[in-house]
């Protein structure tokens, strides 16, 4: 049922006349240009947070777009190093035009991630839907064979997750652990929530134990208990994880966690 009805929204989204869609889109993103997310950025980091800065944009297939979107990360790794903003970057690869194929898109996120090295900033790839998976965990292996400054992301929905997260818990990666947001089949992703829960736990008792770096991204507070117990119990430092939330989402969480003394990171897209 839930699948049929996320076909319906995504079928008549485009229909909705762009007012509306800005409207609600409004506490979940920081603005249509680069000033907005600045703002917002340093609203964050005043309150205690920091950020990581997306760019909107996915699925692109032509190459103009793809280099587009390149150049645009460029410009906003250089604006905060400009504005000293304590944000990294996250992004998407088939807005790099993964989808055009593997080494056009890495030789973009290369730029990227070797622009983000060269300022000291940290450069997170996406995952996408369980087609790219493969994809973005090979580009993600090739990258780290030259740079230190760039992670991936783990979904606990789908099926096959602990296993890639003990393969990357081997290599000492930076993770950032979520559920998923993506309508998967049955056969690829876990469709019960307690399980999805079980799952994430799973996954980063793996990663605690192997001292891995961990962005512990819910705003579930089942998760975040839990995730809690993990971390005394292994005796992890302050440093080696941090939780992450999105824009404008269980506000009140947030900030209890900084107010405990968390490091917390907020997920910021702006853009058109």
């Amino acid at each position: 049922m839930g699948s049929i009805l996320d076909r319906m929204v995504v079928g008549v989204l485009p229909a909705v006349p762009k007012p509306i869609v800005r409207h609600f889109s409004r506490p979940y993103i920081a603005g249509a240009g680069t000033e907005d997310a600045v703002r917002c950025v340093n609203g964050l980091n005043a309150g205690g947070a920091m950020a990581t800065l997306d760019i909107l944009g996915e699925h692109i297939f032509r190459t103009e777009e793809a280099d587009r979107a390149r150049d645009g990360y460029l410009r906003l790794l250089e604006t905060i190093v400009r504005e000293k903003l304590d944000s990294n970057v996250s992004v998407k690869l088939t807005q790099l035009g993964l989808k055009l194929g593997v080494e056009e898109c890495f030789g973009r996120i290369q730029e990227v991630v070797q622009r983000g090295s060269d300022a000291g900033i940290f450069v997170r790839l996406d995952m996408e839907d369980s087609s790219c998976t493969d994809e973005t965990l090979e580009i993600h292996r090739r990258l780290r064979e030259r740079f230190s400054n760039v992670g991936v992301v783990i979904q606990s929905m789908l099926r096959r997750s602990l296993k890639d997260t003990e393969r990357l818990a081997k290599s000492g990666a930076n993770i950032r652990l979520c559920k998923g947001i993506y309508v998967e089949p049955r056969a690829v992703a876990y469709q019960d929530r307690e399980i999805i829960n079980r799952s994430f736990i799973a996954c980063l008792d793996v990663l605690l134990r192997a001292d891995c770096y961990v962005g512990i991204a819910t705003h579930d507070e089942r998760l975040v208990f839990e995730a809690l117990r993990l971390i005394q119990r292994h005796g992890v430092r302050r440093d080696r994880y941090e939780f992450q939330m999105l824009l404008g989402v269980d506000v009140d969480l947030r900030k209890i966690l900084i107010d405990g003394g968390e490091r917390l990171r907020v997920y910021v897209p702006f853009g058109e």
